[in-house]
């Protein structure tokens, strides 16, 4: 932008991500003037058979809302990995066992690396004309008054926006400048991630383990390679990244009791600590966060991207609903709808993620007890088995416009 000027646009989204762009590509569909705002311009250009160490399952609503967005047929088929099954047993081998033919689906969901994913968004954003990307560009001060937002940009220029759309991550800035708070839970855990090759494949099977110390996740995403989450203790972890690959492979294929056969190499390896947060608000005058700057929860059911777009879904069905109505886009009562239909169920998932990480990252004897009882009850009662699937389908509950199959 033009340095020391001042422009308008109907929405400004800060944040480039899979969020972020989702909703701009949604809000535009809308006829809205959307501004997106991303620090770092994201590079699209990578090895063909490189496999970045952040993926994402993406379940079957955030699917269809991608289809609907028109991302997801941008989306070459070896990239999105399905897996038709998951098994999950604990340190006492109980097990449970899910199968997508009991439902009559195809699949329980896709494994993508998450800059495919955001690489195919962008794609569908230079689609729409009425999307302006702003990259590298950042925000250096946010000023909000009774009938707009007014963004300082750091080339001095300003932009005035009925409605900002904070999809800035964990750590937003934004949400920082707004002035809302956020909880947050330290899990004590440490994720180390890395991709590994696998010499009889994957079954097309998502695998995870329950130890003491914490989930043990193998995703399927190529066809002989799994993407690896495993959250330990930090100590353990520190080990695991910096022994050699040889030993890695062997400490992995011990802690999956060989399930899966040899595995043969692994790529680099990283780690991170594992919290949740959870915005003590989701709205502010003129703003809306969405995703990670509203919530973040523990890796351990894949669920992290999928309740962001559907943070996304909701807050365009909202404004869809306000533009119909013929008030303000960012109308104090429909931002309040908005945090109504999305705050309690990001919660319920987030609470329900950190007991169960709880109840199964546990050497209690009557923990042991209780888990090991409902696994196996789980496993010997099919309705139960699949209300779990249509949860993780994402095809339960109140499912915003974007995230139900296209008629």
């Amino acid at each position: 932008m033009k340095k020391s000027s001042t422009h308008n646009s109907q929405v400004a989204i800060v944040g480039g991500g899979m969020v972020g762009a989702a909703s701009a590509c949604g809000l535009a569909d809308l006829g809205l003037d959307v501004t997106l705002i991303e620090h770092n311009r994201p590079d699209f250009d990578w090895p063909q058979d490189e496999i970045d160490l952040r993926v994402s399952a993406i379940n079957k609503a955030s699917q269809h809302l991608l289809e609907n967005l028109g991302a997801w047929q941008l989306i070459d088929d070896r990239d999105a990995v399905a897996y038709r099954e998951m098994r999950v047993w604990d340190s006492l081998s109980s097990e449970i066992h899910f199968d997508s033919a009991d439902i009559g689906e195809p699949d329980l969901g896709h494994i993508l690396q998450n800059r495919v994913i955001q690489r195919a968004l962008w794609q569908a954003m230079e689609k729409r004309p009425g999307i302006t990307v702003l990259s590298p560009c950042s925000v250096t001060d946010l000023q909000p008054s009774p009938e707009k937002i007014t963004l300082q940009l750091d080339d001095d220029a300003s932009l005035e926006s009925e409605l900002l759309v904070a999809a800035d991550g964990a750590r937003s800035r934004m949400r920082d400048e707004l002035g809302i708070g956020f909880s947050e839970f330290d899990f004590q855990q440490t994720a180390v991630v890395t991709t590994v090759r696998l010499a009889q494949g994957h079954a097309e099977t998502a695998w995870q383990r329950f130890l003491p110390e914490g989930p043990l996740a193998f995703l399927p995403i190529s066809t002989d390679q799994c993407s690896i989450v495993w959250s330990t203790t930090a100590d353990i972890a520190e080990k695991l990244v910096e022994m050699d690959d040889a030993a890695f492979c062997v400490a992995l294929n011990e802690a999956v009791e060989g399930r899966l056969g040899e595995i043969t190499e692994t790529s680099q390896r990283a780690r991170y600590p594992l919290r949740s947060i959870h915005a003590e608000s989701y709205i502010s005058s003129h703003a809306a966060l969405v995703g990670d700057a509203a919530h973040q929860i523990h890796p351990l059911a894949g669920q992290g991207v999928n309740l962001g777009f559907r943070d996304a879904g909701a807050l365009i069905d909202t404004v869809a609903s306000q533009l119909e109505r013929g008030r303000p886009i960012s109308n104090e009562q429909g931002l309040r709808a908005y945090e109504r239909t999305r705050r309690g169920d990001n919660l319920l998932m987030q609470k329900s993620m950190e007991g169960f990480n709880h109840l199964f990252s546990n050497d209690n004897s009557l923990l042991k007890l209780f888990r090991n009882g409902g696994l196996a009850a789980t496993q010997r009662l099919p309705l139960i088995k699949e209300g779990f699937m249509q949860h993780a389908l994402g095809t339960s509950g109140e499912i915003p416009s974007l995230c139900k199959k296209a008629m």
